[in-house]
């Protein structure tokens, strides 16, 4: 079998995507080994120059979704670089785009035009909305997403912050996945694909349980009965030495256990509390109180360990790379990485997602701005001549 960095190594891909989903379901190629190609305006996309900055001018979007690409800088709002565009997939075999709806339309790139230009390529268009609705038009970002889906939550009338993304870092599995299913299907019928999804069905996803459990009215935050919310014996804790750990008394068993490991058996034989929908709401903040103190007078490791030897799952809380970075599980997994960047020397960054045969994916930085212009033009069969003549006339960078 091949190394799972070169599974895909005689796949093309062109990825005209920015900021998180999409950038990210080309990238999960590049890691298998396919020729990703990323193509940036003159300006960059907005995910590289996002405010979030980790690399001096590139954003940290662009950072961890573009690795493992080649790039290039192709001004579709111009003739000629459309028919660059054209001549790239033509000979694609997957096409990655996170474009709002009605955009590739415009621009004589529509999934008609392609189909017929390329009838063997995938298309894969990860856009917010979806492609039909009321919605379906207009531009869609995670945030936006969380507050139409309903995690954003109030607090005494005040609004909670954020507390990450949800449908950005789904919505490229899903598509992934159903173009690997395309994939199979084309290797049959000789026919691509147009596979579609959304970071809005990537949040549906990710709520699951809760939005079923929540169907009939909001979450009610003051008593936490939700899927997870409010169970005694589950949640973070700060412990004596300042360091955070979260208990995770999930069962009946673990339960019964951590009140017995905390000094209160009485509590765990108690049957006011011998289910966890008893265990949760009202009775799950008193119960925390208890936990609380408990946790309150040892340090985070005694904890930790303590737990551990009962099989009481538990968890450090950590809140920064840094915290990772030295962890000896973390390391045997390979989940962060180094990488040498053209620009910025060694980078940690994060690392293994899967292994295949034991077998990890190995990565590149992303690419700078127009990095691999050139290269890539060489080998999609223009001579050096063409490429200087586009290049003058504004057509690519």
């Amino acid at each position: 079998m091949s190394p799972t960095s070169q599974i895909l190594a005689d796949l093309k891909v062109i990825d005209l995507t920015t900021n998180v989903a999409g950038p990210v379901a080309a990238r999960l190629f590049g890691e298998l080994g396919a020729d990703v190609v990323h193509v940036e305006p003159p300006h960059g996309d907005d995910g590289r120059n996002s405010t979030t900055a980790y690399l001096g001018r590139e954003g940290v979007f662009h950072s961890v979704g573009n690795r493992n690409k080649r790039g290039v800088v192709i001004d579709l709002k111009t003739e000629r670089g459309c028919e660059v565009m054209k001549r790239l997939l033509q000979q694609a075999d997957f096409f990655v785009e996170n474009m709002t709806k009605g955009t590739l339309d415009d621009l004589g790139l529509g999934w008609d035009t392609l189909h017929a230009l390329n009838p063997r390529l995938i298309q894969i268009s990860i856009t917010g909305w979806g492609q039909s609705g009321p919605l379906a038009y207009e531009p869609g970002y995670d945030v936006l997403v969380q507050a139409f889906t309903g995690a954003v939550k109030a607090e005494n009338g005040e609004f909670r912050a954020l507390g990450g993304l949800r449908g950005d870092p789904t919505a490229p599995l899903l598509g992934a996945f159903a173009a690997m299913g395309a994939l199979y299907e084309r290797e049959r019928t000789g026919k691509g694909a147009l596979v579609t999804s959304s970071v809005l069905q990537g949040a549906v996803h990710m709520a699951g349980a809760g939005m079923v459990i929540a169907h009939d009215e909001p979450p009610k935050e003051e008593t936490g009965r939700g899927p997870m919310g409010g169970l005694g014996g589950l949640g973070p804790f700060w412990a004596a030495d300042g360091k955070g750990v979260f208990l995770c008394a999930w069962n009946d068993r673990q339960f019964v256990e951590l009140c017995d490991l905390a000094g209160f058996p009485e509590v765990g034989a108690d049957p006011a509390y011998a289910t966890r929908f008893l265990r949760s709401g009202e009775s799950g903040a008193r119960l925390n109180a208890l936990f609380g103190q408990w946790v309150a007078s040892k340090n985070r490791d005694e904890i930790v360990e303590e737990m551990r030897a009962r099989r009481i799952p538990v968890s450090p809380v950590n809140q920064t790379l840094d915290e990772l970075q030295d962890d000896p599980h973390i390391l045997e997994n390979d989940l962060i990485t180094s990488l040498d960047h053209p620009t910025k020397g060694r980078l940690s960054m994060i690392g293994a997602m899967y292994e295949i045969d034991g077998d990890g994916p190995r990565y590149r930085p992303a690419p700078l701005l127009g990095e691999h212009t050139d290269e890539v033009l060489a080998d999609y069969g223009y001579s050096p001549e063409q490429v200087s003549e586009l290049r003058e006339c504004g057509a690519v960078a």
